[in-house]
């Protein structure tokens, strides 16, 4: 990071000056009258002030301060530690100096000086760094929320030399590094997702996906079965493993809509943090079956011409990136209508075979989604009640 020096004076420094040049003029037209007591004051005076001087001139030149992690990854809820390098590659140490670090309220300092009014969270740590060595700052904090913090602000308060106050010096410019904060899993309660192949596509033995959403049946349990293809019910009705049997498919993929907006306003829907939670566990269990999936919001990009998008992929790394994207996003933007969001995607993305919305439907947002039902989508809601199959009267499909 880089620092410009402010120059503030003491008023008891600049007191100072002021007498010690009144004694100096005193001594020039009066110097038969002047105790040498006086004289020796006034000579150490000087001496201070020029050391004073010597050492704010060179004791910033050749400071330097580093963030070590230029990125960290965490979840929301999770602790860490912003760690700062601050060495001194002069020959002037620096003792009892002050920092003051500033960051967005996604993080919360341990120990947050803010004033809780400016969504910020503010610390302060004292360090001391010698001559041509360095000192390891740790700034401890705990992921306050979703989204991403950089520090925005920081300033080095050094004592004067024979003190008179602070050598100030505050950062300048964007720092390089990023906290990321990833969103909290939400479980939910979901309707089995039917799967719905494209035009052209057949079910077969051996194909390239198959659907863990669908099941024809149960088999006797294997060693060789996952955890999680076990029929736990039905295992338990029956005093004995069972594991699913699922139907296999050519083609399975999943577009997933981001509603930014509340009805008739340009707010966010009120429980946004929460659909971000449950996008994190849905993204997270089509991870762990394979199904490929990519992601849209209704946030404009600086590229009048796009939308915040995450491209249709599948595996870990993706999964990764989805966190990344969740993070990313930002509540309070430029959006535009959802109904008009539907028609660029008709227009523009390849529909698959699932589509998953966020937030309430009117009937521009009806007649958009019917777009979709039409082309073979399977359409299905996500909201504060969970995921469900959605009807395009408007009513959600509960399952019997």
């Amino acid at each position: 990071m880089k620092y410009k020096v402010n120059h503030t004076e003491s008023s008891l420094y600049t007191s100072l000056m002021v007498i010690v040049f009144i004694l100096i003029l005193a001594h020039s037209f009066y110097a038969g009258d002047v105790n040498i007591y006086l004289v020796l004051i006034i000579s150490l005076l000087l001496t201070v002030f020029m050391f004073n001087y010597v050492y704010e001139k060179h004791v910033a030149k050749h400071l330097r301060v580093e963030i070590i992690d230029k990125e960290i990854r965490k979840y929301k809820g999770q602790n860490g530690t912003l760690r700062l390098r601050i060495r001194q590659n002069g020959m002037v140490p620096i003792l009892g100096a002050g920092i003051t670090v500033t960051c967005g309220d996604d993080i919360q300092f341990k120990e947050d000086y803010s004033l809780k009014i400016r969504n910020q969270s503010e610390t302060k740590s004292i360090f001391s760094v010698f001559q041509k060595s360095e000192s390891i700052v740790e700034l401890p904090f705990t992921a306050a929320g979703r989204g991403t913090a950089k520090i925005s602000k920081s300033v080095i308060s050094i004592p004067r030399l024979f003190g008179f106050g602070s050598i100030v010096l505050e950062s300048t410019g964007r720092s390089d590094h990023e906290i990321i904060i990833y969103p909290d899993y939400l479980a939910f309660h979901t309707e089995e997702l039917k799967s719905q192949m494209k035009q052209g596509a057949f079910a077969k033995n051996h194909s390239l996906f198959s659907d863990p959403l669908l099941t024809q049946g149960t088999r006797d349990y294997e060693t060789m079965d996952n955890i999680r293809d076990i029929h736990w019910k039905l295992s338990a009705k029956n005093g004995e493993l069972r594991t699913k049997i699922y139907e296999q498919t050519t083609d399975i993929s999943w577009m997933i809509l981001i509603n930014l907006r509340s009805e008739k306003t340009y707010a966010p829907p009120a429980n946004i943090e929460e659909i971000f939670e449950k996008l994190a566990f849905l993204t997270h269990y089509a991870t762990e079956r394979g199904i490929p999936y990519g992601l849209i919001s209704n946030m404009k990009t600086f590229d009048s011409s796009h939308f915040f998008k995450l491209e249709k992929s599948s595996g870990k790394a993706h999964y990764k990136n989805t966190l990344e994207t969740l993070a990313r996003i930002k509540t309070v933007t430029f959006t535009i209508s959802f109904d008009n969001f539907l028609r660029h995607v008709a227009h523009h993305e390849s529909i698959p075979t699932h589509i998953i919305f966020t937030g309430k439907t009117d009937p521009l947002i009806i007649e958009e989604l019917a777009y979709f039902s039409r082309k073979g989508a399977s359409l299905y809601q996500l909201d504060e009640h969970g995921l469900e199959k959605y009807d395009l009267s408007g009513k959600r499909v509960v399952k019997s």
